[in-house]
């Protein structure tokens, strides 16, 4: 059985946020969120989705910014979005206008995306599926014969 994923923005407001969060970027998901069943294990803490290099990323909510800085080659921003939760954004060709402690509101540009862009949300140090938590999407088994009705995007 196969998962496709697909986003759109919907109104849910997501426990411990006061507004309802956006999009970073707009485009598919091309790689879905995979718990790791440790703490050190392998898995994929977050969503990697489709996006035309150049193309700005934004904050999903207001918050202040707890790191920016390159991790493995990659630059990333982790923003502080409530107590105790933060969203990462990764595999950024730049984040060159950003300093820790620095405010964001939503909406603003936190980087400059590359061909991917990596979305990702920890509640007190915990990786939680971030299209779930705040509210961007939704999962859709495929049909007999393997059929989706519809494509989805991350729109803005």
């Amino acid at each position: 059985m196969f998962v496709a994923i697909f986003i759109t923005a919907i109104s849910i407001v997501a426990p411990g946020l006061s507004r309802t969060p956006i999009a970073p970027v707009a485009g598919p998901v091309v790689e879905r969120f995979v718990a790791p069943p440790c703490p050190r294990c392998a898995g994929h803490r977050g969503v990697t989705i489709a996006s035309t290099p150049g193309q700005p990323v934004v904050a999903v909510l207001s918050g202040t910014v707890a790191f920016v800085g390159q991790v493995a080659g990659h630059v990333y921003v982790v923003q502080t979005i409530a107590p105790g939760v933060k969203v990462t954004y990764g595999w950024l060709e730049s984040a060159q206008s950003l300093v820790q402690g620095e405010s964001v509101t939503q909406g603003q540009e936190v980087g400059v995306a590359a061909q991917r862009t990596y979305l990702g949300v920890r509640i007190g140090g915990q990786y939680v599926e971030p299209l779930r938590y705040l509210g961007l999407g939704w999962a859709r088994l495929l049909g007999p014969g393997g059929v989706v009705v519809g494509r989805g995007t991350l729109p803005r």
